[in-house]
């Protein structure tokens, strides 16, 4: 699941040799209160006492053995049912104490692919990484130029930033997993501080893409709507709205002390106060985007265009907006059963969603957008100009070209020529069109001219 669940480390992948098992198998926990309750073979030999370490009910064990049970891979999707869990009883009647956890253990290390999981943590972090590095550039272009000022950059900005926290914040979680994992086991509170702040980065992030959803959304339905308090609105759903859920689990955890351990890094089911709401804002979005896809359709068929064209532009909408609303991640929602192999293909194409997905937002609104590749073209050309000797002293051109800032253009598609700024009729009905769907509706000659789809 592509949500704040699948983003949380797999506890028994990492130091699994000496981690303790968080985490309440329930069904399994009711099942071993009647084993418990059992008194021990009477046979006059030594034996460990029945115990549920919190995903498997152990039985009463001779001492000197091993018991053996098939690792929990229904409770754990992620455990290979063909292996098996370990649990030591010593010669004198007690379970085995790992010394670096000073807490008895059962050895889970086959049960989880070890190889796998670091590979997809390591894939994580580089996505994370990679998407802050472009984040970071395009708020800084579209900071730099007064041309990609208007309400719908500002709005992505907005995102970006929400996506930077959320790749910071689990950067650092992973890297709390792989370089101190001590800490987990002293339980301090700065380390809970950093999960909640992860959590609440993660929650805003896709609240973020929510707004994204509305306000395209509002402005496509409602061309005239008030921008600025559209604004208004999404800066208080992305920033302010996160924290009441994030109060709420923060709560329902500090008072569930029987889980109060590991820095909150372990799932319970808590959990789901939190992955709710991403779960609706992403079935929302799906809505959303079907009707804007449904009046993108009805303006492409209004130009009568060819069928083919239709269907290119409506896939050509479609691949835009899925990633700016999170909607890749309805895909990995429900895990279906499946082998050790398909678990590893299954839970690599989620991180790649996952981390990626900034990066991919970052590269379609930004590095590959015809408006900001313009603006930057004109930028470099100004600059290769003032250097070159061919071009200082030369008498600047009669005709002058100014562009509008995007709050203007991006909307009508006018651009001053010639000292003449009148707008036709046909820009001012291209004005109620909202800047995305412009892009993907033929233009009155062709395409040329497309306005600024971000």
């Amino acid at each position: 699941m592509a949500t704040l669940v699948s983003q949380e480390p797999n506890m028994t992948s990492y130091n699994i040799s000496y981690l303790p098992s968080y985490g309440i198998n329930w069904q399994e926990e009711i099942r071993c209160r009647d084993v418990t309750k059992m008194p021990p073979p009477d046979d006059g030999h030594l034996y460990c006492p029945a115990v549920f370490d919190s995903w498997l009910c152990w039985d009463y064990t001779l001492a000197g053995t091993v018991a053996e049970q098939q690792c929990p891979h229904s409770f754990k999707p992620g455990f290979s049912p063909d292996e098996v869990a370990r649990k030591t009883c010593n010669n004198d009647g007690t379970w085995y104490i790992h010394p670096k956890s000073n807490q008895t253990w059962t050895n889970y290390g086959e049960c989880a692919n070890v190889d796998g999981d670091q590979i997809i943590l390591y894939m994580s972090i580089s996505g994370y990484a990679i998407s802050c590095v472009l984040l970071v550039i395009s708020l800084g272009i579209f900071s730099a130029f007064r041309q990609l000022k208007c309400s719908r950059v500002v709005l992505h900005q907005h995102l970006f930033v929400s996506f930077i926290l959320t790749g910071v914040m689990w950067i650092l979680t992973y890297a709390l997993f792989l370089i101190k994992p001590e800490a987990r086991k002293d339980n301090p509170v700065w380390c809970k501080v950093i999960h909640v702040i992860t959590q609440y980065a993660t929650l805003s992030n896709y609240f973020w893409m929510f707004c994204e959803g509305f306000f395209l959304h509002t402005i496509v339905v409602q061309a005239f709507s008030k921008q600025r308090r559209l604004l208004i609105a999404c800066s208080i759903i992305g920033w302010v709205l996160p924290l009441f859920p994030v109060i709420a689990y923060v709560i329902v955890r500090a008072l569930d002390t029987e889980n109060d351990v590991m820095c909150w890094f372990h799932q319970t089911k808590s959990i789901y106060i939190l992955s709710s709401f991403i779960v609706l804002s992403l079935l929302v979005n799906f809505l959303l985007l079907l009707n804007i896809l449904r009046i993108l359709l009805s303006k492409i068929r209004a130009f009568n265009t060819t069928e083919h064209n239709q269907n290119r532009r409506a896939v050509k909408a479609t691949l835009i907006l899925v990633p700016l609303l999170g909607l890749q991640n309805l895909f990995t929602l429900v895990k279906p059963p499946m082998d050790k192999k398909g678990m590893f293909a299954w839970d690599m194409a989620s991180a790649i969603l996952v981390a990626y997905q900034g990066a991919a937002v970052a590269l379609i609104f930004c590095f590959f957008n015809g408006e900001v590749l313009t603006v930057l073209k004109r930028r470099f050309g100004q600059w290769s100009h003032s250097y070159d000797p061919a071009f200082l002293g030369r008498p600047s051109a009669n005709s002058t070209t100014m562009a509008m800032t995007l709050d203007d253009t991006s909307t009508t598609g006018a651009v001053f020529k010639n000292g003449n700024n009148r707008m036709t009729k046909a820009s001012a009905r291209n004005a109620k069109e909202s800047t995305e769907l412009q892009l993907m509706v033929p233009g009155h000659k062709g395409d040329k001219g497309s306005t600024f789809n971000s």
